[in-house]
């Protein structure tokens, strides 16, 4: 059972949360659980954000992300929501792929993995053996300059290169390494070497991927519905102003406009949305969300013939396809006759402009050229991922009003478990 709410001095309603999406949705449970009221406006009338399910008949079809990893905080929010018995986990030894050389090869499960097997060629197993003797990051190197420079062009083009395209939506080369590395690699251990850091890795791995039996937006749908009395759906936050020693927001709901009084707000919204709630109430901090720049991807489901086992693959960078990824649903969780195609991101941005049937059409044409089986687009979804790229140098002299938080993708590392952590950290430094 939760304790009892605090409240604001002054009659103001302690914590405002604008956006619906994992992160907001997370937050007001964090703070239900400390006994600190809290209201949310999502705009729209369904929470979750980027997490969507399409269900279609018996199909569960994942237009956002398709999975997470039990870490602690996944598991902790999983349990307090009754949501265990729900739960899927990746089939036990499914492993990575990638499309390089004319074939889908095993991504290793450890760094050291590249010295053997047929990821690389034997010139670029060589040359990522001398890994360990390179130097650590160098003053305004990207991210593709430092794996290039660390393990050799061939293990950036075969590995890292897809992987953190796949991971942030967006091109390496133009991802400054000082802004983006600390998300990639503080989580890993690595300090100077790739290698080295593997070397200390424990043998039992990371948590296990993991879904939910109706997909992904089990985990908001379930939020929303247990803190039902916080949550306002369909109503869009129209303005925010200082009133004294509160802030005052406007909002427009379902039937009727209201103004209320807040001790804080936290905005988990978008960057154009937090930019324009900021524009009157601090134009300086407005302005610099304001330049941050989005990548589109384009998510395509797939009715298949087939899928291999496994996760699914990624596509190295200079070979002939359009695809950058896809996800064996079918094989990993069990969603017989799906797999998820991904196109555009930064690597890709003309897919941007394409219709909804170019996309899903070509997805499905290049899962047949490389598996060999027929596969049919059944959706298109094109969600908008944060750039990490020179643009957000923009936030490094952000300040912002007292009283008003920034709590989201943009702000921190992407992923759910990862928004999750922040929500804790936040409702933790909001009880404080």
């Amino acid at each position: 059972m939760w304790s009892l709410p605090r409240q604001a001095k002054g009659g103001a309603l302690r914590v405002g949360i604008v956006g619906g999406g994992i992160t907001g949705l997370a937050l007001t449970h964090a703070l239900a659980r400390r006994g600190i009221e809290s209201v949310l406006f999502e705009a729209s009338e369904h929470p979750g954000g980027i997490i969507r399910t399409l269900r279609d008949g018996e199909r569960v079809l994942e237009l956002g992300p398709q999975r997470t990893r039990l870490v602690p905080g996944v598991r902790k929010l999983v349990e307090e929501l009754g949501l265990g018995d729900r739960v899927l986990e990746a089939a036990a030894g499914a492993g990575l792929y990638v499309w390089t050389r004319g074939e889908l090869r095993r991504v290793p499960s450890r760094p050291t993995g590249l010295l053997m097997g047929d990821l690389l060629s034997m010139s670029g197993r060589l040359r990522a053996a001398l890994e360990p003797l390179t130097a650590g990051l160098r003053k305004g190197e990207s991210v593709a300059g430092y794996f290039r420079r660390k393990a050799g062009d061939e293990a950036y083009r075969t590995l890292f290169g897809p992987l953190i395209s796949a991971t942030f939506a967006s091109d390496p080369d133009k991802m400054p390494a000082a802004r983006a590395l600390p998300m990639i690699l503080q989580p890993l251990g690595v300090r100077r070497s790739l290698l080295a850091a593997a070397a200390r890795w424990s043998s039992d791995g990371s948590a296990r991927a993991c879904t939910f039996r109706g997909g992904m937006s089990e985990l908001p749908l379930a939020l929303a519905e247990r803190h039902a009395d916080r949550i306002r759906l369909g109503t869009r936050v129209l303005s925010i102003e200082t009133d004294g020693s509160a802030l005052r927001v406007d909002v427009r709901g379902p039937v009727s406009s209201e103004s209320m009084r807040l001790g804080e707000v936290v905005l988990t919204v978008p960057p154009t949305e937090a930019a324009r709630l900021l524009h009157s109430v601090a134009p300086d901090a407005s302005a610099r969300l304001g330049k941050l720049r989005m990548n589109e991807v384009s998510v395509v489901p797939l009715q298949v013939e087939s899928a291999p086992a496994g996760f699914g693959f990624q596509v190295a960078f200079g070979e002939r396809w359009r695809t950058r990824g896809v996800t064996w649903n079918a094989s990993l969780f069990g969603r017989e006759g799906i797999s998820t195609a991904y196109l555009g991101g930064g690597l890709d941005p003309e897919v941007a402009g394409w219709s909804d049937g170019r996309v899903g059409k070509l997805a499905a044409r290049e899962y047949t050229s490389i598996h060999g089986v027929e596969a049919w687009p059944l959706a298109v979804a094109r969600p908008r991922l944060p750039a990490y790229d020179d643009s957000w140098s923009a936030l490094d002299d952000l300040v912002l009003p007292a009283g008003i938080r920034l709590a989201a993708n943009y702000m921190g590392r992407l992923g759910i478990s990862a928004r999750i952590a922040q929500a804790e950290a936040v409702a933790a430094a909001l009880a404080d």
